[in-house]
C-alpha cells in the first residue's frame, strides 16, 4: 500500500499545524471537550485535542494504510483511548460508533478547489447526526478568492500558443484553438512563478461551516455568486485562479496563498484574451457535481491575435498542450522531418502526443502514402484529422486503436517514450521497442536515435519536504492562556507546549526518495556539480555504470548536495539534440533525494560516485 504524496508537504507545513493546534486548544478550553476528528490521517489533530485536555476523542478514517499509521501513532503517544473508526464520517451512527453527540468536530479535508474532497456533504452529515446542537466545527468557515491573471506558465500548460507554434512549424494550424481538457480545474504551484493580476483578487464567496442553512446552499449545484468588476490593468488573461482562507476561529486564519503554504492554487484556464485597463468583466462562481467551477465573460466582444477568426475549439489532454507549446522541440522535430523529405519514405508511424513528424512527412515527402497514429481520444482524433485536412493529407491518415492493426512493415517510426511527469513510459504488450522494431523495415528509420539519462548534484531545501516528514514541523507550539476562573476549573488551560508526537517514524516508512513532476515553479535548487550522463537508455538490456562526480569539499557555510536532479538528453539524429530539463519543456523532470548518503560520503573525504543500474527499463540510482 502507498501513502498519497500530498501527506508529506501537508504535515511539514508548520504554520498550518500550529494554527490548528491553537484553534483546537482554544475551543477545548471553552468547554468543547468531546471531539470527532474527520479524516484523521496520521491522527495529528486528534493528538492536538488530547494534549489540550479533551475528555473524549473519536477519529474516523477510510484509508486502510492511514488507519494503520494512525493506530501506531496513537500507541506511540500512549493515546489508545482515542477511538479510531474505520468509516466515512457520513456512515457514523449514534450510539453504535459514538455513544452521544460530540461538542467539537475538527477536519482538514480541503483540496485546492476547497470543495473537491466532498467536504460540504461530510460537514452537513456530522451536523445532522454527530455534532451537538450547540457544538462547533473547526474550521468555522472559509472565504474563496478569485483573480484573473496573465501568466505564461499557465498559458504554456493550458492553451496552445498557436502564433508561436506557427513560427516553429510550417503546418497549417489556422482556425483552431486548443485548451486543456480539464472539466473543473487544474492545480498549480505559482509561488515561484511570475503572475500579473489583470483583475485584483476579490472575495467570491464565504461559507460558514457552523451554519447548516448556509451549508445546504453550497450542497447543490448551480451559480453561487457573480462578480461584476473592471480590469485594473491591460494584458492577456490566461485564466482565473482561486485560493482560500480557512477561518479556524474568530481570530486564527490560514491563508492558502501564503508562499509557505502546502496548498496549490486552482487554475481555470481560458483561451488567452487581450484586455484593456478599465474593461468590464463578469466572473461567475458555481458548483458542478460538487466541485468548484469559475469562468468569466464580458459584454464587450474581444478581438485580438489569440482568438480572432477561430472556428474550432478543441479540449485536449495536458501532454498534447505542453508538447505543442514546446516550440524548441517542435522546431527540432520539424527540421528532422525536413531533412528526410527526399528519402523514399512510404509508410510512417508517429507515437508523439501530437504527430508533428508524421504530418510533416505526409505533407512534404512526395513518396509518403500512409501515416498511422494511435489514439482512442475522440477529440484528439478530430483535431488531428482537422489539421491533416488543412494540410491536404487527410486521405493518407489512418487513426488506429491498436498497433496490431498495422499489417505491413514501415519505413520510419518516431517513438515518443516520455511521460509528462519526467520518466519514460512503462513498457507493455502494446507499447514496447521490440514491437516497433518488428514493425520497422530492415533499413527503416527509427527515431530518436539515442536517449541518455543525465544527472546533476544539487542542494534544495524544498525537496526534503516532499519526501519525508520531520517531527519538528508537527510539534505543538501553540500557546493559550485562559482567564483565571477557567484556570481554577482546569489548570491545563495555561499552556505553553513543545510536544512532539513521533509521527515521522511511522509515515516515513512509506517515503519514496524519488520525486516526480518537478519544474522550476515547484522548488528552488542550487547546482553543485557538472551535468553527467548517467546511462544510455536501452530497453530490455541490463547495464551498470559508476559515475564519478569528484570530491566536494565540506567547508564551513558551504552547501552540500542533498539530491540528484535527473532528466533526459534526446539525440533525435546526430545533428539534432534536445535537453528535457528547460523552461517550456514538454515534460518535467525528477530528483532523487540522497541526503544522508551524500553527506556521509563528502564528510569522509571520499569522491562522490553514483552507481546506476538499468534492468527491464527500470533505473536504480544510489551512492556507491
Amino acid at each position: 500500500m502507498a501513502v498519497d504524496r500530498w501527506h508529506f508537504p501537508m504535515l511539514n507545513d508548520k504554520c498550518r499545524n500550529n494554527a490548528f493546534a491553537s484553534a483546537i486548544r482554544k475551543r477545548i478550553s471553552q468547554g468543547y471537550d468531546t471531539v470527532l476528528d474527520v479524516g484523521t490521517g496520521t491522527g495529528l489533530l486528534s493528538l492536538y485535542a488530547k494534549n489540550a485536555g479533551a475528555k473524549k476523542i473519536y477519529a474516523c478514517e477510510c484509508s486502510q494504510v492511514m488507519l494503520r499509521i494512525a493506530k501506531k501513532v496513537f500507541e506511540t503517544n500512549d493515546a489508545t483511548d482515542i477511538v479510531l473508526l474505520p468509516k466515512f464520517s457520513s456512515d457514523l451512527i449514534i450510539p453504535t460508533d459514538i455513544p452521544r453527540r460530540v461538542k467539537l468536530v475538527v477536519t482538514e479535508t480541503f483540496d485546492a478547489g476547497l470543495f473537491g474532497e466532498q467536504v460540504i456533504p461530510s460537514i452537513i452529515s456530522v451536523h445532522s447526526n454527530i455534532l451537538d446542537k450547540n457544538g462547533m466545527v473547526i474550521p468555522m468557515g472559509a472565504t474563496l478568492y478569485v483573480a484573473a491573471v496573465e501568466c505564461e506558465y499557465i498559458r504554456q500548460k493550458s492553451a496552445v500558443m498557436l502564433d508561436k507554434l506557427k513560427r516553429s512549424c510550417p503546418l497549417n494550424f489556422n482556425n483552431v484553438s486548443v485548451l486543456l481538457d480539464e472539466e473543473y480545474y487544474d492545480t498549480e504551484n505559482l509561488k515561484n512563478v511570475e503572475v500579473s493580476y489583470i483583475l485584483e483578487p476579490t472575495a467570491l464567496f464565504t461559507i460558514n461551516f457552523n451554519e447548516l442553512t448556509n451549508l445546504l446552499q453550497f450542497n447543490t449545484d448551480g451559480i453561487k455568486n457573480i462578480i461584476k468588476t473592471k480590469c485594473k490593468r491591460g494584458g492577456i488573461i490566461d485564466g482565473l485562479i482561486t485560493w482560500f482562507k480557512l477561518h479556524l476561529d474568530e481570530e486564527i486564519t490560514i491563508d492558502t496563498s501564503d508562499k509557505k503554504s502546502c496548498w496549490q492554487v486552482a487554475v481555470f484556464p481560458t483561451v488567452p484574451k487581450l484586455w484593456n485597463e478599465g474593461d468590464s468583466i463578469m466572473i461567475k462562481g458555481e458548483l458542478l457535481k460538487g466541485k468548484l467551477k469559475c469562468s468569466y465573460t464580458s459584454h464587450v466582444a474581444q478581438c485580438n491575435d489569440y482568438d480572432n477568426d477561430h472556428t474550432f475549439l478543441y479540449r485536449l489532454p495536458k501532454e498534447v498542450v505542453t508538447f505543442l507549446n514546446d516550440f524548441e522541440y517542435i522546431k527540432l522535430v520539424t527540421e528532422v522531418s525536413k531533412s528526410l523529405i527526399s528519402k523514399e519514405i512510404h509508410s510512417i508511424l508517429d507515437t508523439s502526443p501530437f504527430p508533428i513528424y508524421g504530418l510533416m512527412l505526409l505533407k512534404e515527402n512526395k513518396h509518403s502514402n500512409i501515416f498511422y497514429y494511435k489514439t482512442e481520444n475522440v477529440m484528439l482524433q478530430r483535431f488531428i484529422k482537422q489539421i491533416a485536412k488543412q494540410n491536404n493529407c487527410e486521405d493518407k491518415l489512418r487513426i488506429i486503436s491498436k498497433y496490431s492493426h498495422i499489417k505491413h512493415c514501415l519505413d520510419t517510426i518516431f517513438i515518443h517514450d516520455f511521460d509528462i511527469k519526467g520518466e519514460l513510459k512503462d513498457c507493455n504488450e502494446e507499447y514496447n521497442h521490440e514491437l516497433f522494431r518488428c514493425l520497422l523495415k530492415p533499413n527503416g528509420i527509427l527515431l530518436p536515435e539515442q536517449i541518455f539519462f543525465v544527472g546533476q548534484l544539487v542542494f534544495s531545501q524544498d525537496l526534503p519536504n516532499m519526501v519525508y516528514v520531520e517531527d519538528e514541523n508537527l510539534r505543538d507550539e501553540s500557546t493559550f492562556i485562559s482567564d483565571e476562573s477557567s484556570f481554577e476549573k482546569n489548570p491545563r488551560n495555561i499552556f505553553n507546549s513543545t510536544t512532539s508526537y513521533g509521527i515521522a517514524q511511522h509515515i516515513n516508512e512509506f517515503k519514496i526518495n524519488q520525486v516526480f513532476d518537478l519544474n522550476s515553479s515547484l522548488y528552488f535548487y542550487e547546482p553543485l556539480s557538472d551535468v553527467n550522463v548517467l546511462i544510455e537508455m536501452r530497453e530490455n538490456e541490463v547495464a551498470e555504470r559508476v559515475i564519478n562526480f569528484g570530491k566536494i569539499s565540506a567547508t564551513n557555510n558551504k552547501l552540500l548536495p542533498n539530491a540528484l536532479a535527473c532528466w533526459y538528453k534526446v539525440r533525435l539524429t546526430s545533428n539534432y539534440n534536445y535537453d528535457t530539463k528547460r523552461n517550456g519543456s514538454f515534460m518535467n523532470h525528477t530528483a532523487i533525494l540522497l541526503e544522508d548518503e551524500l553527506k556521509n560520503c563528502i564528510l569522509q573525504g571520499n569522491e562522490v560516485c553514483i552507481k546506476v543500474q538499468q534492468a527491464d527499463g527500470v533505473i536504480r540510482v544510489k551512492v556507491k
